[in-house]
């Protein structure tokens, strides 16, 4: 099983404050590394928590694997964006969904159930998701 990381449970580890805090640390740590994520993702973390530093050396431990290269999959993420716009789907949603399209055997780690309830992979497919109660 391989679990990829939404930049949500990330961003709710890294702030205390944050309402997902302790389910976010308690879930990371239980699941232990590596997680699977993109540079979207990352990077969208890193400007909301103002710690990328952090992050790079997750990174850099193996902690967080970046496993998704967009120049190489812009034609399926522009299928996903193109599908979701009236949800206003972002780039690092519509780059874990594509990534839950190329690996088998998934799971997404998200604070957006929501969201992630209603996106299909592979046109039909439900996503696999832990997200807070």
């Amino acid at each position: 099983m391989k679990h990829i990381l939404d930049a949500g449970p990330l961003i709710a580890a890294l702030n205390r404050r944050d309402q997902h805090h302790r389910w976010a640390c308690d879930t990371l740590e239980r699941i232990g590394p590596p997680f699977y994520s993109c540079e979207e993702a990352v990077a969208e973390a890193a400007a909301m928590t103002g710690q990328p530093a952090a992050i790079v050396e997750m990174i850099r431990a193996g902690e967080i694997i970046l496993s998704f290269d967009l120049s190489e999959q812009t034609a399926g993420v522009l299928v996903l964006l193109k599908k979701y716009a009236d949800r206003d789907m972002d780039l690092a949603d519509a780059c874990i969904v594509r990534m839950t399209e190329l690996m088998t055997d998934v799971l997404v780690l998200t604070l957006d159930r929501t969201d992630f309830a209603v996106y299909r992979r592979n046109g039909r497919g439900l996503i696999p998701v832990i997200a807070p109660p």
